[in-house]
């Protein structure tokens, strides 16, 4: 399963999660996402753990909390899930990777450290790498 995090820019109203974040980073994170497998979530600082396809309100949080990251690493371990990848900042990865470990899930932190520029480089070049492997 890919984790990505949700981002602060949105649209001005309800859509499904997916399309309801509003910059290029989102944009390459949910290419990787879609291009790599069917089975990815967003990490909402509002909701928690979300389904691309669940509508939702535009809010103004950013991070997790980690009664946040306690809850995801719990319903994803309960799901059976014991390995992720991980896109996302560390007020997303600071309190969800410990989580998730305790739970015996595996993470690997694809652009662990790095800032946004390279992660969206980095990004696109493997959703590329990806998708010309299924062509």
């Amino acid at each position: 399963m890919i984790l990505v995090q949700c981002v602060n820019s949105k649209r001005d109203t309800a859509a499904p999660a997916k399309d309801l974040y509003d910059s290029t980073y989102f944009d390459v994170m949910r290419r990787y996402a879609e291009a790599t497998q069917d089975n990815w979530r967003i990490l909402s600082a509002k909701h928690g753990l979300i389904h691309p396809e669940t509508e939702i309100e535009p809010y103004d949080e950013f991070g997790l909390s980690n009664e946040q990251a306690a809850s995801i690493a719990t319903t994803l371990a309960t799901a059976g899930i014991n390995h992720v990848e991980v896109i996302a900042g560390k007020k997303y990865t600071n309190p969800l990777t410990p989580e998730l470990e305790e739970h015996g899930i595996d993470v690997l932190e694809l652009c662990r450290g790095m800032e946004i520029g390279n992660r969206i480089s980095r990004l696109q070049t493997l959703s590329r790498e990806k998708e010309n492997c299924t062509l």
